[in-house]
């Protein structure tokens, strides 16, 4: 019942990763729909363009992310793998404990 529980609140936290700006998402960007490939220097991306360019260091209020259903799709899946290969087991050992809260794991909007 304890792991049934943990599931559940991570497919509901993994949710909130659909809103987010995730690796591996599509995006608008010059009329073109790239790829957000790197990250780290949010919120400055990398992305890579249709045909296949590199293009660094583009801040996020120069793109918007696709809406479109296997975009949010990606993005939930990949909240939902996050918190199962790195969260759950702990989560149901010992609950969330206080510290825990201070993490950046959450899902905050990340606009």
């Amino acid at each position: 019942m304890k792991k049934l529980y943990w599931w559940l609140y991570i497919v509901r936290l993994s949710f909130k990763w659909c809103w987010r700006l995730n690796l591996g998402d599509r995006v608008w960007f010059s009329g073109e729909k790239c790829t957000l490939i790197q990250g780290v220097c949010s919120p400055a991306w990398d992305l890579k363009a249709p045909n296949g360019d590199r293009l660094d260091y583009i801040h996020k209020r120069n793109f918007r992310k696709s809406w479109a259903p296997a975009n949010l799709l990606h993005s939930w899946r990949s909240g939902y793998r996050f918190y199962m290969t790195s969260w759950f087991d702990i989560w149901v050992r010992d609950g969330i404990k206080p510290w825990m809260r201070g993490c950046n794991i959450w899902a905050k909007s990340n606009r």
